[in-house]
C-alpha cells in the first residue's frame, strides 16, 4: 500500500524539516495497530513542494498565508481544508494540485497525506480524498483518526450536532438496533445488552452505544470510546480495526509473486514440477498456505513450495491451486473473502507412454507387432539379446496412437527382445 506525504506550508529552506516530519508521520502510522501488524505491506514516499510562506491560513485570527495548496483552518479553527472549500471553491487551487502531483509522480498512490507546517492542532479527511494533519504536538492522534476516514471510510462517532451531514452509515456507525442485523454483530457477546449502557461495566466490550454520526440519539457506535469517537483515545476499536484491515486487503494481495509465471502449463516430460508462492507476511503472525491438486487438499502441504510429479497427475488436464489466507483475529466478518487469495495453474499432462501388442508370425521368417500409446516426437524400436545392450533398428511416428512394425529377419536368429522408446 503506497502512502504519499505531500508538503504544505513549508518554504524552500524548510523542506528538510518536512522530510523529518514525513518520516515521523510514517513511523506513527506503522507503529500503531492495526497498521503495525501489517507494517511489511506499506511503502512510504514524499512529494516535496515549497510554499512561498510557512504555516496555514487562520481566518479567525485574520491570518492568511501564501501556500502551495492554499490550506486553511476552518471557522472552528480545528477543521482544516484545501480548495474546493468554503474559502476557495476553485478545485485547481488545492485538491487539483494534489491530484496533478500524484498523477505525475505516484499514480499508484493508495493514501495521500498532506502534512501542514503549523503548530496549531488541526486536520480533516479532505472530503475523503486526502488525510490532512498539522504537524502539531497532536500529529499522531489527528493523523490516525483522519486516516481512519480516508482508508476505511470510518465515520465520526461524535454526538454533537452537524446539521445537514449526510445520513449515510459507515462501517462503525448504524441506526440498527436488531441484534442479528447489526453489521458488527460478530463482535457482540450474547450477554451484552443492546443498546449498551455507557458505564464502566461495558467500557471494554463491543456493543451498541448510543451517540454517533453527529447525533446524540438514534445513532450508535461499537465501543464506548475509540479513535473515531475521540482522536486522543489511543486505539481503534475492534470494529474499526477490522474495517481498516479489510480496506488494506482491498489494495494489497497476499501473494506477491509466484512461479511458474505462466498459469497454463503443457507437460510432456516426467521432470518434477515445482510451484512456489512468495507471500507478504504480516509482522507478528504467519499467513496460512494450502495446496490443492484437482480440488483435493494435499495433507501436510503448508509450505510456500509444492513439488508435483507429472506421472502422478496422469495424462489429463489438471489443476494445481495455492491458497493463501490471513487467519488474523482482527477480522471476524469477511463477506468478500478479501483475506484469501487462490492462484490456479492449469496443467495439461501428455507424457509419452508406449505398449507393444498383437505379435504375429507372418511366415517366410517375418513377424509383426503393434506399438500403441503416446509419443509426440516419434519413437524408436530397440532390440537386445540380453536386456542390457540395446540397439536402435527403426524410428517412426504414431498415427492415431498406433503403428505397426514388421521384422524381416525372424528366421534362424536367436531369441531377441524388443522395446519401443519415445523420442525426446
Amino acid at each position: 500500500m503506497n502512502i504519499v506525504f505531500l508538503s504544505e506550508g513549508y518554504t524552500t529552506n524548510q523542506l528538510a524539516q518536512f522530510l523529518v516530519a514525513a518520516t515521523n508521520a510514517a513511523n506513527i502510522l506503522v507503529t500503531n495497530q492495526p497498521f503495525a501488524e501489517y507494517r511489511p505491506y506499506f511503502n512510504a514516499y514524499v512529494i516535496a513542494v515549497p510554499s512561498v510562506e510557512s504555516g496555514s491560513d487562520h481566518p479567525n485570527d485574520g491570518l492568511f498565508k501564501k501556500t502551495y495548496f492554499n490550506s486553511t483552518y476552518g471557522y472552528s479553527d480545528y477543521i482544516m481544508s484545501i480548495p474546493p472549500d468554503d474559502f476557495d471553491v476553485n478545485y485547481n487551487n488545492g485538491q487539483g494540485k494534489v491530484d496533478a502531483l500524484l498523477n505525475t509522480y505516484m499514480p499508484s498512490c493508495d493514501l495521500a497525506v498532506l502534512l501542514v507546517n503549523d503548530s496549531r492542532i488541526g486536520g480533516s479527511d479532505g472530503g475523503g480524498k486526502v488525510a490532512i494533519a498539522a504537524v502539531s504536538s497532536s500529529l499522531g492522534d489527528i493523523l490516525l483518526h483522519e486516516c481512519g476516514h480516508v482508508v476505511a471510510n470510518l465515520g465520526d462517532e461524535y454526538a454533537t450536532p452537524y446539521p445537514g451531514f449526510p445520513d449515510t452509515e459507515e462501517p462503525n456507525t448504524t441506526r440498527e438496533t436488531n441484534r442479528t442485523a447489526i453489521k458488527w454483530n460478530a463482535w457482540i457477546s450474547t450477554n451484552t445488552p443492546l443498546p449498551t449502557p455507557p458505564t464502566s461495566q461495558y467500557a471494554g466490550v463491543v456493543g451498541l452505544f448510543e451517540g454517533a454520526h453527529y447525533h446524540a440519539t438514534g445513532w450508535y457506535r461499537p465501543r464506548l470510546t475509540c479513535r473515531m469517537a475521540s482522536p486522543f483515545t489511543g486505539f481503534f476499536c475492534e470494529v474499526c480495526s477490522e474495517a481498516l484491515v479489510l480496506s488494506l486487503y482491498r489494495q494489497v494481495r497476499p501473494i506477491d509473486f509466484f512461479t511458474p509465471a505462466g498459469t497454463n502449463l503443457f507437460v510432456t516430460t516426467t521432470q518434477p514440477l515445482n510451484f512456489a508462492l512468495t507471500v507478504l507476511q504480516p509482522a507478528a503472525h504467519a499467513l496460512s498456505i494450502k495446496w490443492l491438486v484437482n480440488g483435493t487438499e494435499i495433507a501436510g502441504a503448508t509450505n510456500s513450495v509444492l513439488t508435483v510429479l507429472p506421472a502422478a497427475l496422469g495424462n489429463a488436464t489438471n489443476t494445481v491451486m495455492g491458497r493463501v489466507s490471513d487467519l488474523t483475529p482482527l477480522v471476524r466478518t469477511d463477506t468478500s473473502n478479501l483475506l484469501s487469495q487462490t492462484l490456479t495453474w492449469t496443467v495439461t499432462v501428455n507424457l509419452p507412454h508406449l505398449q507393444l501388442s498383437a505379435p504375429r508370425w507372418l511366415g517366410d521368417g517375418k513377424f509383426t507387432f503393434r506399438i500403441n500409446g503416446v509419443a509426440p516426437q516419434g519413437f524408436a524400436i530397440h532390440v537386445s539379446t540380453n536386456l542390457s545392450a540395446w540397439t536402435s533398428i527403426a524410428t517412426n511416428n504414431l498415427v492415431n496412437g498406433q503403428s505397426d512394425y514388421t521384422d524381416q529377419s525372424g528366421a534362424d536368429i536367436p531369441i531377441r527382445m524388443f522395446r519401443a522408446m519415445a523420442l525426446p
